[in-house]
């Protein structure tokens, strides 16, 4: 019931945000579209890429990106959005980060759409190895959870984590596997692979395209989701009941 209400506002959420616009949530399309071309056009001419190849790859990051960038730039601001409701009503806190990660997940099925175009225009072979992509997302989602939460509760305490937050993640976009393939790169080049989110995109990206994620990615990103739930579950033992003091 919890689960199912913590939906229901992540989406009136998002209808909330284009109240009274035309077009309503569908810019989040339009705006990811513009942005895909944009950066297409713009990078594969100074990179010199075949057109063919990388724009499926870089339209399928970009739109991982949005996914992970807006819920780790949002992470720090999960509790103190909803400050109110809980400083007076009694409900899990898991709840509030379930609407805020299902806000962005909303966000990612509108811009699938691009995915869909990009990948039919482009006649992208679809193999079997497409289906890896479901797990892929769910390590990607579950990693996202604790991210938010943990965040969330950080940001409750120390409020200028969201400003620290909001001025790296420009540095995190060049050095993540967006706009450039990380199997491409010089050797000299692996620095990329220090980034944790390297793996998120790999993980989602290789399947659509066809490919299979390596063994090592997906050792990577279980054992960073092990780790993180751990040091989650010790800090909200530790400190979680505190929360509604610091919000």
């Amino acid at each position: 019931m919890l689960l199912n209400n913590a939906l229901y506002l992540a989406w009136a959420d998002t209808k909330a945000r284009y109240k009274k616009s035309v077009l309503g949530p569908l810019w989040l399309t339009l705006s990811s579209m513009v942005g895909v071309l944009g950066l297409g056009l713009v990078w594969g001419t100074l990179l010199e890429e075949d057109m063919n190849t990388f724009v499926p790859s870089l339209s399928i990051g970009l739109i991982i990106w949005f996914l992970i960038s807006g819920a780790v730039g949002d992470g720090a601001t999960t509790f103190i959005r909803q400050s109110s409701v809980i400083r007076n009503v009694s409900i899990p806190h898991w709840f509030f980060v379930i609407r805020a990660l299902a806000r962005h997940v909303i966000n990612l099925a509108h811009n699938l759409v691009i995915v869909l175009i990009v990948v039919l225009y482009f006649n992208v072979e679809l193999t079997l190895n497409a289906l890896l992509v479901i797990p892929g997302f769910l390590l990607v989602l579950a990693n996202l959870f604790w991210i938010t939460f943990f965040l969330g509760m950080v940001g409750a305490r120390y409020r200028d984590l969201e400003y620290l937050i909001s001025s790296f993640l420009p540095l995190l976009f060049f050095i993540s596997p967006v706009v450039f393939r990380a199997d491409r790169l010089p050797e000299n080049m692996n620095i990329i692979w220090l980034n944790p989110l390297s793996y998120f995109i790999e993980v989602i990206r290789k399947p659509i395209l066809g490919e299979v994620p390596d063994a090592k990615t997906y050792v990577i990103v279980v054992g960073i989701l092990a780790v993180g739930c751990l040091v989650t579950y010790l800090f909200y033992r530790l400190r979680g009941h505190r929360l509604s003091f610091w919000v």
